[in-house]
């Protein structure tokens, strides 16, 4: 993760904040029922605003400071482009460009074009000498025009930003990723995908005893829990980055598996690569980011564990980023919000363990900061 997905966010959940309170131009086109969300199929935005009530979905591309003319020109191609997966693009960038160059006036001189009227794409500018995660201010400098036609195929969105860890153990991991390269280059029989064919064998694998959870032991599911165990498991080598949505392995994915290849599935580089994959890929930091936020916030001694979850997770929804499910409420919802999050984070040493827990009385959750940034740095 980079200072770039940082400041991304703090765009996205000012943008959240301007959309719920219908600030203008937004109340012209949305609803305030908006939250945050991601789509990692290619052309992969940096971030998705998704209006629930009237399901309108906006591809943003942001651009950080500092950045030559160049770049910031490739921006308006990429936005452009995610113009035909999302009813709306954004192109966040600076007002003027690492030479001065007042570049967010270009841009929108580019744009109120006649040949262009009518493109769903809006700009939205910053001063980059006040600019900062703490304050991401922005100016609506070219807001969209209503959209008369609907795209062809919208992109598939994701239910949360961040990647989502249910059970998954390095030696799965690692081999899945081994069938999907061999069904990338030797296709077994079957007209389904790579992914299809790929979990296939790891389930095959996992009903022979030949597979370990992380703990160690000898990993048996029942064939019923066959659907959601593949949904689960290829979706979280998906949001690491590591698979297309076929299933093909991405480059990130290739060097994956060469690392546990050459190291093995157990070994600390794999586990690092996991780790490291899911909180820049995964964007597992700034979901970190925003339980510091959080935690700093409170001006009392933290309640027990189960408050303190209900609350944070009141507290995600109102930035933005996390869509609350209704069916769940209260100190039930609680009890099982970021349960599975917990577990892999303590399994891969970035969280401080309470005993047998995480939470920590008093305090709640801590972070092992010194092991992520040397993951984020390395």
């Amino acid at each position: 993760m980079s200072t770039h997905d940082v400041l991304a966010y703090a765009v996205a959940t000012e943008a959240v904040r301007r959309l719920r309170i219908g600030a203008p131009p937004w109340s012209s086109i949305f609803s305030p029922s908006s939250y945050v969300t991601a789509s990692r199929a290619w052309p992969v935005p940096d971030f998705v605003l998704l209006d629930d009530t009237n399901g309108l979905s906006v591809g943003a591309e942001f651009k950080p400071p500092l950045q030559t003319k160049r770049e910031y020109l490739t921006g308006l191609g990429q936005a452009l482009a995610y113009s035909r997966d999302f009813h709306y693009a954004l192109l966040v960038l600076p007002t003027v460009a690492d030479d001065g160059y007042p570049i967010a006036d270009h841009v929108v001189s580019i744009l109120t074009q006649p040949i262009m009227s009518g493109v769903p794409v809006g700009v939205l500018s910053y001063d980059p000498a006040k600019f900062s995660p703490s304050a991401p201010g922005f100016h609506e400098a070219h807001f969209f025009t209503v959209r008369t036609s609907v795209p062809i195929k919208l992109a598939q969105l994701d239910q949360s930003f961040y990647a989502k860890w249910r059970e998954m153990s390095p030696q799965e991991a690692y081999l899945l990723l081994a069938h999907s390269y061999d069904e990338m280059r030797f296709p077994s029989l079957g007209t389904d995908t790579i992914r299809d064919r790929a979990f296939r064998r790891l389930w095959n694998d996992i009903q022979a005893g030949n597979v370990r959870h992380w703990g160690g032991g000898i990993r048996n599911y029942s064939p019923s829990l066959r659907t959601g165990v593949s949904k689960n498991y290829r979706n979280f080598l998906f949001h690491l980055g590591w698979t297309e949505s076929d299933g093909a392995l991405t480059k990130a994915g290739l060097e994956a598996l060469h690392v546990g290849t050459l190291y093995g599935y157990p070994s600390r580089p794999f586990s690092d690569a996991i780790a490291k994959a899911a909180l820049m890929s995964g964007k597992h930091l700034i979901l970190f980011n925003a339980i510091a936020e959080y935690q700093d916030g409170l001006s009392m001694p933290f309640p027990i564990e189960s408050v303190w979850l209900d609350q944070l997770e009141t507290f995600l929804e109102n930035k933005g980023l996390l869509k609350r499910n209704p069916a769940r409420a209260g100190i039930l919802a609680a009890r099982g919000f970021l349960k599975a999050e917990k577990q892999f984070w303590k399994s891969l040493e970035l969280i401080v363990p309470h005993g047998a827990r995480v939470f920590h009385p008093g305090r709640g959750f801590i972070f092992n900061w010194s092991r992520i940034t040397e993951l984020v740095q390395s």
